[in-house]
């Protein structure tokens, strides 16, 4: 398994140059080329217009949207042009995370940003990364609002409970795993023993040239999120990999609630798999 196709969404927000950056990284290393795309969100009407939307709003809306898309190409474009990397960009109006996801399925892996709860855009950063970790059909890798991560996955924390998520997440994360120096699997608070279970994992990723240890660990009246969180600085990893639960119904949203808290406190890039 490799990672050859990369879709990285463009917005405007303050950390947009970090995950370029990260896709360049990420590009240059396992040969990839890189697919952008700056999705134009539509419309809002605010409701104290009551039901009359001036034309000048609409196209003040839109002149807007179009400069912001224009100034995240021009950046992708420059730094991409000083590697040398070959890009794509396609800037397309409509609802994000159906957009992101269209362009998904001929894809490897797909970048998004964690919201930024003090940015004034983050109800939209926010509810795309919450949207795509259920409903792409492929792997999300979400890089926090917080900190610089052009390079990442030394030390690859793989949540694991020998379930479907967590088996689609190992296995969509091996491009990743298969460069780290240290893999660790790690069990949260299990029920009962999954070691003999877990040695036929680690079995497998032997065969595919990957080291991993296991470690089960208790966190008493902690959450599972923030157990894994805790890990990540516990056992100085850099990337968290973990399976998303949750489903997207009629636009509402319901994520478990490790993958909602992890969503909202990441600390390191995260790969979610559904």
């Amino acid at each position: 398994m490799s990672i050859k196709t990369i879709l990285l969404h463009l917005n405007n927000d303050p950390q947009l140059e970090s995950r370029i950056e990260t896709a360049l990284n990420l590009a240059a290393l396992h040969g990839a080329h890189i697919k952008a795309l700056y999705t134009i969100a539509q419309v809002t009407v605010p409701t104290s217009f009551m039901g009359y939307v001036p034309p000048e709003f609409i196209e003040q809306s839109k002149v807007a949207e179009e400069k912001q898309a224009a100034e995240a190409k021009a950046k992708l474009e420059k730094l991409s042009g000083a590697v040398g990397q070959e890009i794509e960009i396609v800037v397309e109006e409509g609802y994000a995370p159906d957009l992101i996801n269209e362009h998904a399925v001929a894809v490897d892996l797909v970048i998004v940003g964690q919201g930024d709860p003090d940015a004034d855009n983050n109800m939209q950063s926010q509810y795309i990364a919450d949207e795509l970790v259920v409903s792409s059909p492929r792997p999300v890798l979400v890089i926090p609002y917080a900190g610089e991560y052009k390079k990442f996955g030394k030390h690859v924390l793989v949540a694991w409970n020998n379930s479907r998520e967590a088996s689609r997440a190992l296995h969509e994360a091996l491009p990743f795993l298969t460069v780290a120096t240290k893999v660790t699997l790690l069990s949260v608070n299990a029920d009962e023993d999954e070691s003999y279970a877990t040695d036929h994992v680690i079995a497998h990723l032997k065969r595919h040239g990957v080291e991993a240890a296991f470690k089960a660990g208790v966190w008493p009246d902690i959450k599972v999120g923030d157990a894994l969180l805790d890990a990540l600085v516990d056992y100085s990893a850099d990337m968290l990999v973990m399976g998303a639960y949750g489903h997207s119904r009629l636009r509402e949203m319901i994520l478990g609630g490790a993958t909602e808290n992890t969503l909202a406190h990441m600390t390191a890039p995260v790969l979610f798999a559904h």
